[in-house]
């Protein structure tokens, strides 16, 4: 199977979301689910399409075989760390409108178990294979990709999160250099999702 790595774009949307939203299922849904304006995936759809902050196309890489994307990842680094929660939170007002500080502090909450990456950090996240395809390297293949731009970047340290409950996604990254820097606890949970324990892991570029 050959496999194209390439810069998102917005016309992907519909399906590079499920494959992000699968990154971290009940996370997404704890912060953006909500009883009258929808699931996770519909705000993540839209702040995809905008292209700016965390969830924008701009930060993602997409895998596409056959015309079809069949992995996804996101990098980006810390640096712009206020004017990037700044653009996040215009998102979520416009999406949400007076249900959004709800959201915004879920948001906040969940921030202590998956920190926001430090300045000069180079952060790897929403990183999504479709299950047909898992096990042929594409994860693999955008990991190394996100490191070499990190490396372009100046940068000396990748980060990223893991749940505990996902051993197989932590093997994968003890084998491409990554080691756990620390456990962050969760007891975080509503009628949308519950948030488990998280590793950080870390590696030198």
């Amino acid at each position: 199977m050959t496999v194209t790595l390439r810069p998102a774009t917005p016309s992907d949307v519909d399906q590079a979301i499920p494959l992000i939203f699968s990154s971290g299922p009940d996370a997404f849904s704890y912060v953006f689910a909500h009883a009258t304006k929808g699931d996770a995936q519909a705000f993540l759809g839209t702040a995809f399409v905008d292209g700016r902050g965390t969830f924008g196309y701009r930060n993602h890489t997409v895998a596409e075989s056959g015309g079809k994307v069949v992995g996804i990842g996101a990098t980006y680094s810390g640096n712009s760390g206020l004017s990037t929660a700044a653009v996040v939170a215009t998102q979520i007002f416009k999406a949400y409108g007076t249900a959004a500080a709800g959201i915004i502090g879920r948001g906040l909450r969940i921030e202590r178990v998956m920190p926001p990456p430090k300045k000069n950090v180079q952060y790897i996240a929403h990183l999504g294979v479709d299950p047909a395809h898992q096990g042929q390297g594409i994860g693999t293949q955008l990991i190394e990709r996100f490191l070499e731009e990190g490396r372009q970047r100046g940068k000396k340290v990748a980060e990223l999160d893991v749940s505990v409950e996902n051993p197989d996604a932590e093997r994968l990254y003890e084998h491409l250099g990554f080691s756990v820097s620390e456990v962050l606890e969760s007891n975080l949970a509503n009628e949308f999702g519950m948030v488990v324990d998280h590793r950080r892991m870390v590696a030198e570029l």
